[in-house]
């Protein structure tokens, strides 16, 4: 939004050690001991810019505020650096002392419209946007691409499309407006809007394996998996080494069934991140589709080696090691997954039932019980929990302690209460 051309003389001449003499004196801390011109500022401010220094820059428009606190220019500077950096209140106190000094400053208003986006008042940020565009004049779309993206980078996806439609009025053709816009879409699930935009993105710039990915996405996200693959072997054969493209395509294979490409595709993919946990992972669930489980707890295996306490891993080797009749291993990875409501409860509790039968251990039954309770199996849970109050009220409290709600339930413990009473009397 603000240019960079300040200054109308040759500035390699007039400031050629002013950068060098600045970097020296920021590294002995004694920069903000230095005094500028606001040409001096405004020159080293471009030139950290350009440099992506940012601690530099605002170092530099702060003290460019302090030393000329009456330059517009510095002002508009050190208020926009503070907005990067989520210093909203002392930007807004900067800007509203500016306002009533010069109203008529579109910078000013679009400043404003910057804190209010961040402070998450989206109605007088709108406000100050059109009163920002009304006074613009060629500066208007690059104030709606800015005031787009400060509503993406909080997730307004909605007010980031109206600005970005009203910006693709005046460029049609401009491809960060067609992304940008496709990407909105996607992200407010209006899929088929996001497809037509990430085709015209293509329609400008066909050699995009990102945009190609993102359509890949898109088509999977829709179901539509023979498009899906397509969009992904374009990436690959744009970009080998785009591993998102690579593991997106091995997940769209495993979960089609085509598990031996799956492996394959996830095979690629480690080449480029090699020891990557979700990749190991996938190939387990691949090798345990095909029944393969020794394979299968191989992967699993190695995912718990490097973490231990993995969800999916531990889940992967408990179920593998009960079809094994491995009770011992089972309950090794049992005991840290199970009463976490993230474990995958409806794939372990045939398994877990099988193995309390098997092999009448009560621990099993907990586990058992456990999961009924996350699937909201509440008849088998009731007729299950009568059995684990046969055995020693240890296992009991090592259900309320994986289960604290239940202890609280008065349906269980008038259950427990009336079995118990009724052991009494038999």
């Amino acid at each position: 939004m603000f240019s960079d051309d300040f200054l109308n003389f040759d500035e390699e001449d007039e400031f050629s050690d002013l950068i060098s003499r600045c970097e020296s004196a920021y590294e002995a801390g004694t920069l903000e001991d230095m005094r500028f011109t606001e040409e001096e500022f405004e020159h080293l401010i471009n030139s950290f810019i350009d440099e992506m220094e940012d601690d530099m820059v605002y170092t530099l428009t702060r003290m460019g505020y302090n030393q000329h606190p009456y330059s517009l220019e510095l002002i508009i500077r050190y208020a926009d650096v503070l907005i990067v950096n989520r210093e909203q209140d002392i930007a807004k106190e900067i800007l509203d002392k500016q306002f009533s000094i010069d109203s008529g400053n579109s910078d000013i208003h679009f400043l404003l419209a910057r804190v209010y986006i961040k402070k998450g008042d989206f109605t007088t940020a709108n406000e100050y946007i059109e009163s920002a565009l009304s006074l613009a004049g060629d500066e208007s779309l690059d104030m709606l691409l800015t005031a787009a993206q400060d509503f993406i980078d909080i997730g307004n996806f909605k007010c980031a499309i109206r600005l970005l439609e009203r910006a693709e009025s005046t460029a049609p053709d401009n491809y960060e407006i067609i992304n940008d816009l496709a990407f909105c879409y996607e992200r407010s699930d209006m899929l088929e809007k996001s497809l037509v935009y990430y085709e015209k993105y293509l329609d400008i710039d066909p050699f995009n394996d990102n945009v190609w990915f993102n359509v890949g996405t898109i088509h999977a996200r829709e179901l539509n998996m023979k498009k899906a693959l397509e969009a992904f072997d374009y990436a690959i054969a744009l970009n080998p080494d785009n591993s998102s493209v690579l593991y997106n395509k091995a997940i769209l294979l495993v979960n089609g069934g085509n598990y031996d490409d799956g492996i394959e595709t996830f095979n690629s993919f480690l080449k480029l991140e090699p020891g990557n946990n979700f990749a190991l992972t996938g190939i387990a669930d691949a090798y345990l589709a095909k029944d393969r489980l020794d394979d299968s707890l191989t992967f699993f295996r190695m995912v718990l080696s490097t973490d231990m306490e993995s969800i999916d891993a531990n889940t992967g080797v408990a179920y593998i090691s009960m079809l094994k009749h491995n009770s011992s291993e089972a309950l090794v990875s049992l005991r840290k997954i199970i009463g976490d409501e993230k474990t995958d409860y409806n794939f372990l509790y045939t398994e877990l039932l099988a193995s309390y039968k098997r092999t009448k251990n009560p621990e099993f039954l907990v586990y058992y019980l456990t999961s009924l309770y996350y699937i909201k199996e509440n008849e088998l849970l009731f007729i299950y929990l009568e059995i684990l109050l046969s055995y020693d009220e240890v296992w009991l409290a090592r259900l309320f302690e994986l289960i604290p709600s239940l202890k609280r339930d008065d349906s269980v413990t008038k259950h427990i209460n009336k079995v118990k009473k009724r052991t009494k009397q038999g």
